[in-house]
């Protein structure tokens, strides 16, 4: 087989080494790198990584299913990630977490030492953090020359062992091609003005963007040079918004391309191709959003460059490397389509070696395009993840096409020991098929089922590592995660299907997809629990409305429970114009169709629940508030319904290790309580 995922890329790390042990050595010496006081020898690291010391055990450290995996393993930092490979293979740039805080550090492959590059860690300039922000993420331009970008904006050149070069204010974009005297230079943005530095001298050349109105998006050549923008004009009062579609030729000054009024535009540029026409994403005449060429003379849609029938294309090749190489579409599990056959041919020799994973090809960020038909040549970083595992990277030799585990981003995380989640899609009532997501615990048989909805929601959850998923599937729960109609990545029909379908076929979607499980076995019809946060904890509630037999219980955080107030009272997604317009037409509009609203608000319909519901908010809510959720617990509480409350010291969501515990803790604890056999409870 031509790739070999064990085999080491240096003498001093034996082919033979196990999987296993490879995971200690990385593991030590980012944690080395990371946090001295940890420091471990790699052949004393088989327990577990040190985890916050506020975790308790009865929250944090509580067993969590027969693998006795804690919730402080589960939910643990990412020891490593966002990492980039140097193009000689020699050093790994990562950036990981560690009690809270993104650190950054340097790993040398070939002696097993790492060495933290993150700025500001002395006492004495700590003060200097404030300004710079914390490590975000790092990239090679060179084989011993490294960009860390922060998030304040600032970009640090350093050498690998963290010798600092040049502090840029601006984000960096890429490596430019080097001056003639030889000096590397650098394209940087800051506020929307675009550098070109030379770090031999510091000096710098500036490029105002100079135009008019709210920059959206952007796409560069193959020299890094601005070609083409779009903007956006809203009117404050109409709530009209205007899209402008810009492009400069070579040399050249600003052209109007294309202008419309609308909620969104009809295409965005991704990149200018070397022949003078556009790379942009748009539907054009399809379903499904995808890449088509521009023509900029003719100002019209060319050919389609690359799509799928019924998936979106989400992502493309980064636009800070200098080609235009591949596209990644959006269905149920990604996939990426390469432009360049010869890295086709590698992606497909990589996903072989490496079954049931998502394997991302990432090249650094100075590389240049190889000849068409030349032989690749050099070291890339494979980033590998899926359902049971959050991730792993490894070193590639795109000329051996040999590889070698480099980095493991959670080493406590056995994927052995997690549940895999199947991807696969179900009929709707009305024949519409259904994308969804199933984890299923161990054993056999039908299983208590929680159904997990998303918020959004226009949203959608992704097949991948998922902590909360694998936390309930340790209890023994099935989750089930419906992606209803309005979830986005598959289609504009299958969006719009969701627009102004609160409660009824969204809701739909869900119920038919229980139904299902029930039909095939795998779900206790007698033992299914409805959770949700913000759209999914207003489906949770409506879910014990609209059919109350369905399910034994249902947990809200931060749901909707009245729409028409919901719509109504300035909330964070309805402070403009332009928002307020499309979430009427998105949800349906307080002024004129009240009475729809109330007929799909659980507040307005809480004397129909019949099953014990668990509501949670955050005090500081802004963007769904308090007030929807205690509404709904006095209206329970009026109409003698089993109801509990947990208020939290968070806002939308959880913001803390001590918030994400005493939820979970509390969740789980509910559900235990209601999803217990019948003799169980007797």
């Amino acid at each position: 087989m031509p790739i070999e995922p064990n085999e080491s890329p240096t003498s001093d790390v034996p082919a033979a080494v196990p999987s296993l042990a490879r995971r200690q050595w990385l593991a030590a010496a980012a944690l080395n790198a990371l946090l001295p006081a940890w420091a471990a020898d790699p052949a004393s690291t088989s327990g577990p990584v040190p985890t916050d010391p506020a975790d308790t055990a009865d929250t944090a450290d509580m067993p969590t299913g027969p693998g006795r995996i804690s919730m402080a393993t589960l939910f643990a930092d990412h020891t490593m990630g966002r990492a980039s490979l140097s193009s000689d293979g020699r050093y790994l740039a990562a950036v990981g977490d560690a009690a809270d805080m993104p650190l950054a550090f340097v790993l040398d492959l070939t002696t097993r030492k790492a060495h933290s590059v993150t700025p500001n860690t002395r006492e004495a300039d700590r003060w200097r953090a404030r300004i710079d922000g914390h490590a975000r993420d790092v990239h090679w331009i060179g084989p011993d020359l490294l960009v860390l970008r922060t998030t304040r904006s600032v970009s640090l050149v350093m050498k690998p062992d963290g010798t600092l070069i040049r502090r840029l204010d601006g984000d960096f974009l890429q490596r430019l091609a080097d001056a003639p005297d030889g000096a590397e230079r650098l394209l940087l943005s800051e506020k929307e003005v675009l550098h070109t530095v030379n770090l031999r001298s510091g000096a710098r050349a500036t490029e105002a963007i100079d135009l008019p109105d709210t920059l959206t998006h952007t796409a560069f050549d193959v020299d890094g040079r601005l070609r083409a923008a779009t903007t956006r004009k809203s009117s404050r009062w109409s709530g009209d918004v205007v899209w402008t579609q810009w492009y400069r030729p070579a040399g050249g000054k600003w052209e109007q391309l294309a202008q419309e009024k609308a909620d969104l535009p009809a295409w965005t540029p991704m990149r200018a191709l070397e022949d003078g026409t556009l790379a942009v994403w748009t539907r054009g005449d399809r379903d499904a959003h995808a890449v088509f060429r521009y023509d900029t003379a003719r100002r019209a849609l060319g050919e389609l460059m690359a799509g799928h029938d019924t998936d979106d294309i989400l992502g493309f090749s980064d636009r800070d490397s200098s080609t235009f190489e591949s596209v990644v579409t959006g269905g149920l599990k990604p996939e990426r389509i390469w432009f360049d056959t010869r890295w086709a041919r590698v992606q497909k020799a990589v996903d072989a070696a490496l079954p049931d994973t998502v394997n991302v090809l990432l090249r650094t960020k100075h590389a240049r395009a190889t000849p068409e038909g030349a032989k690749l040549s050099g070291h890339v970083l494979v980033h590998s993840f899926s359902d049971v595992d959050p991730g792993r990277w490894y070193s590639l030799d795109t000329a051996t096409l040999h590889m070698a585990e480099v980095g493991v981003a959670m080493p406590d995380i056995d994927p052995a020991a997690m549940r895999p989640t199947q991807a696969y899609r179900y009929a709707a009532r009305d024949g519409l098929k259904v994308p969804a997501y199933l984890t299923r615990p161990a054993g056999q048989g039908p299983a208590p089922t929680v159904v997990l909805i998303h918020g959004g929601p226009w949203s959608r959850d992704h097949w991948g590592w998922d902590p909360e998923v694998q936390l309930l599937a340790a209890q023994g729960y099935a989750v089930f995660q419906p992606q209803f109609r309005g979830s986005t990545g598959f289609g504009e029909a299958f969006l719009r299907a969701g627009y102004r379908q609160w409660g009824l076929a969204m809701q739909d979607d869900i119920t038919d997809g229980v139904q299902d499980l029930i039909r095939r076995g795998i779900a206790d019809p007698a033992r299914i629990a409805i959770v949700g946060t913000s759209y999914g904890g207003y489906a949770a509630m409506w879910g014990l409305v609209k059919t109350p037999r369905l399910y034994r219980c249902g947990v809200s955080f931060a749901g909707i429970s009245d729409l028409a107030t919901q719509m109504s009272n300035n909330w964070a997604d309805d402070s403009t114009a332009a928002s307020r317009r499309m979430w009427r037409e998105l949800v349906g509009d307080p002024d004129t169709a009240k009475a729809s609203l109330d007929a799909v608000s659980p507040l307005r319909n809480a004397d129909r629940i019949e099953a014990p519901l668990l509501l949670v908010h955050g005090w500081h809510d802004q963007r769904v508030l308090r007030e929807q959720s205690e509404s709904m617990l006095k209206a329970l509480r009026r109409h003698g319904k089993a109801v509990e409350w947990l208020p939290l010291n968070t806002g939308h969501g959880l913001s803390s290790r001590a918030v994400q515990r005493r939820y979970y803790r509390d969740m789980l604890a509910f559900l235990a309580k209601h999803l217990a056999p019948a003799d169980a409870k007797a």
